[in-house]
C-alpha cells in the first residue's frame, strides 16, 4: 500500500513538473526587443505583441533573387518518401494554407512578430508518402544553407513553408520565394529561399 501511495505521488510530481515546463510566460504588449532577443521562443506567449511592419523585418544572409519563377521548383525527395515530387511556384500557391503569428528570434540579434501564410510541411509529407519510419527531414536553400530536424521535431511542432507574410507575398529579404516557419525555434534554423526538403 505504502508503495502504490509513493508511485502515485511521484506521478503527481511529475505531472506538476511537466505541466510548469510547458507554461509560457506571456509578454506583454511594450516587452522591449532588447529583452525579447535573449528569450527562448519555445518558452514565451508573444500574442500580445503587435505585429511588426513587412518594411523593418530583420534578416540574415544573402538575399537571393529568383530571376525566373516559371523556371523554380521545389524538390521533395529523399528515401523517406515512396513518392519524390517537385512543384513550381503555381503548384505551391495552389495548395490549403495556414496563417499563424510566430515570433522569430535571433538569439541576442534581433527579434520580428509578424503573421506568415503557407503550406503546412505535413501537406508535403503526404503528398510524397513519406514513410512511418523515416528518422529526419532537411531544408535547404537557394544559397546552399540548409538546417535539419528529426522525425519529432518535424511531425510534433509547426513547420510550414511561407510564401506570404502579413498578407503581402514576401520579399527577396524575407526569403522569397518560400521560407521555412519554424515555430518554437530560434531564426537560425528557419532557411531561406528554399529549393528543396529531403526527408530520410
Amino acid at each position: 500500500m505504502k508503495r502504490l501511495i509513493g508511485v502515485a505521488f511521484l506521478l503527481i510530481i511529475a505531472t506538476i513538473s511537466y505541466a510548469q515546463s510547458t507554461v509560457r510566460v506571456k509578454l506583454a504588449p511594450d516587452t522591449p526587443k532588447d529583452s525579447i532577443i535573449g528569450m527562448n521562443p519555445a518558452q514565451v506567449d508573444p500574442s500580445d505583441l503587435p505585429l511588426d511592419r513587412v518594411d523593418r523585418l530583420h534578416s540574415t544572409g544573402t538575399p537571393q533573387k529568383v530571376e525566373n519563377i516559371s523556371a523554380w521548383r521545389l524538390a521533395v525527395k529523399g528515401k523517406g518518401l515512396s513518392r519524390p515530387f517537385s512543384f513550381s511556384y503555381a503548384d505551391l500557391l495552389s495548395l490549403p494554407a495556414v496563417k499563424k503569428k510566430v515570433l522569430l528570434i535571433c538569439p541576442g540579434v534581433f527579434a520580428d512578430y509578424v503573421e506568415w501564410e503557407g503550406v503546412p510541411l505535413s501537406v508535403f509529407l503526404k503528398r510524397a508518402g513519406a514513410r512511418p519510419d523515416f528518422t529526419n527531414i532537411s531544408f535547404e536553400g537557394y544559397d546552399g544553407y540548409t538546417e535539419r530536424f528529426s522525425r519529432e521535431e518535424a511531425t510534433q511542432h509547426l513547420l510550414f513553408l511561407a510564401v506570404r507574410v502579413n498578407g503581402q507575398t514576401l520579399t527577396p529579404i524575407a526569403g522569397y520565394p518560400v521560407r521555412l516557419v519554424a515555430e518554437d525555434s530560434f531564426g537560425g534554423r528557419w532557411v531561406k529561399w528554399i529549393t528543396e526538403i529531403r526527408v530520410e
